[in-house]
């Protein structure tokens, strides 16, 4: 059913983005609900188009988000060691890492404004495409991305620990979502030409090469949403 190295990573990656989104959904589609059933803790403000703009009280869902955080590195870390060599152990790990990753996602959306989710989505979407396209067709060697993408990493987590501790001018703090949004589109080239090169090899086409690919793309993917969230917003 899945023949080649390609088939086998893109039915991985696509399932656990499909989880993904449709837990995001589902969370915000939970917090609509709980506001207009007048819960504690959740309020909306009417934007120019008619549509509500939810937001979630941070004092209540502080402890939980962390929680939650911490839960979705625990679940990663063993993913990555134990659930990429198998299968069994890894397919519900992923499972359960896509559905933490998903509420994480719409705590996201709804911390900044759930509206733009269609938007960001619609250039994520757009660029992973492009990306592939590029990477697998284009015929050019993207190895030479891997060490200057490590730092811009680097560079990028450096910058995320100073704005937690000592915070970040808005314009700052957008550039450096840009600067992000730069990092991580260059991670999809580098993965999907990193991919090309595997499919063109009879001992890389297994299930745990899949694995492996279909979680560095995932995390691409994530990333690169997020970074444009980050970017796009008015906050």
């Amino acid at each position: 059913m899945f023949p080649t190295l390609y088939a086998k990573t893109f039915a991985i990656l696509g399932t656990q983005l499909f989880i993904t989104w449709a837990a995001t959904v589902l969370v915000i589609r939970f917090v609509a609900r709980r506001y207009h059933a007048r819960a504690p803790g959740i309020t909306a403000r009417q934007r120019a188009d008619g549509s509500l703009d939810f937001d979630i009280d941070w004092r209540v869902i502080k402890p939980y988000f962390y929680a939650l955080l911490l839960l979705v590195v625990a679940v990663f870390i063993v993913l990555y060691w134990k659930g990429r060599h198998d299968l069994a152990v890894g397919i519900p790990l992923f499972s359960l890492w896509s559905i933490l990753t998903g509420i994480e996602l719409a705590l996201a959306l709804l911390s900044v404004d759930e509206n733009l989710g269609g938007r960001v989505l619609a250039i994520t979407v757009s660029a992973t495409v492009g990306c592939a396209l590029v990477g697998v067709y284009a015929g050019i060697d993207f190895g030479f991305l891997g060490t200057i993408l490590f730092f811009g990493l680097m560079l990028l987590l450096s910058g995320n620990v100073i704005r937690l501790f000592l915070g970040m001018q808005s314009a700052t703090q957008r550039g450096s979502a840009f600067f992000g949004v730069l990092v991580f589109t260059g991670y999809l080239l580098f993965d999907f030409n990193h991919l090309s090169k595997l499919a063109d090899r009879a001992d890389a086409n297994t299930w745990p090469v899949a694995m492996e690919l279909a979680i560095n793309i995932y995390l691409d993917v994530i990333n690169l949403f997020l970074q444009l969230l980050s970017a796009l917003s008015d906050s």
